[in-house]
């Protein structure tokens, strides 16, 4: 690299720090500590958080300005409120929700429960039903609240935001199907472990219907499947899986008023990171 780009690739630098210090300020959020060039000790005076800003620089050292900072700075705005609101639960409990997620993604740190074969229910928090925070241990010593109440609460907020999803029904040829329309795609597939999902589903197909979930984002609800459209349900199930941000089942998963079991499953093959 010549002297002539080290010194441009410095100009930038320092124009992305000033453009991104005057959109902290207009949050009421300022840098408390620098640790290098990308991450930054953030504070709103209550609470102070570090984050990472090597993709908003990325981009304005790119374009040489940095339309969506904004954005990126409310986000952190929220998630300083957010913060400062988990301290107790009385404050936090509203930004409770459960997750569902592959047991392979779910590390001891998190507080999870089984929910059927290869899938946990974990309880996270979120400012905006898009940016999610997994709780931990330590806010429940914090709190001193018992591991049933928090899954309660996040399972009450999750059936919250079931109430408000649109269920649009649809026939695919002699099968009936249900999709959700919802406006957190982060939570979609996570509307299952709900527990209200069974009697929203009961009133248009029944007490027994199968789901497909193959990422988080997606999910079908389905009846009268018969073994003949099977092999091209599951080419579109392994589809969706391998292209998926968040991969999460290729099971099928068969909801009756006893409970939920797998009732069938699309092998990956060898080759797939989901097998690994």
């Amino acid at each position: 690299m010549g002297l002539a780009e080290k010194i441009s690739g410095l100009i930038s630098r320092d124009k992305f720090e000033n453009e991104f210090r005057n959109a902290l300020k207009s949050q009421g959020l300022y840098i408390s500590s620098k640790e290098n060039d990308n991450v930054f000790n953030v504070s709103n005076g209550s609470v102070t958080f570090k984050i990472n800003v090597s993709d908003p620089r990325r981009r304005f050292e790119h374009t040489g300005a940095a339309p969506d900072l904004d954005r990126f700075i409310r986000r952190l705005a929220l998630d300083a409120i957010i913060k400062e609101r988990m301290v107790s639960f009385t404050n936090g409990q509203e930004f409770l929700r459960l997750l569902i997620m592959r047991e392979q993604d779910v590390t001891d740190e998190m507080i999870s429960a089984d929910f059927v074969d290869g899938l946990k229910k974990v309880v996270v928090y979120t400012p905006d039903d898009e940016t999610i925070h997994f709780l931990d241990e330590n806010a429940l010593k914090r709190w001193g609240v018992p591991r049933e109440v928090v899954f309660s609460v996040a399972d009450r907020n999750l059936c919250r935001m079931l109430s408000r999803v649109e269920i649009g029904e649809e026939n695919l040829g002699d099968i009936k199907a249900l999709d959700f329309k919802i406006s957190s795609p982060a939570f979609c597939s996570s509307l299952i472990l709900c527990n209200e999902f069974r009697s929203a589903v009961y009133e248009k197909l029944g007490a027994k219907f199968l789901v497909v979930a193959p990422s988080r984002e997606s999910l079908l609800v389905l009846k009268n499947i018969t073994n003949d459209i099977l092999e091209g349900l599951g080419t579109v199930i392994l589809n969706e899986y391998r292209k998926a941000k968040n991969p999460l089942t290729t099971d099928v998963l068969l909801f009756t008023p006893q409970g939920v079991q797998t009732a069938g499953r699309f092998s990956l093959g060898h080759t797939d990171k989901g097998d690994n």
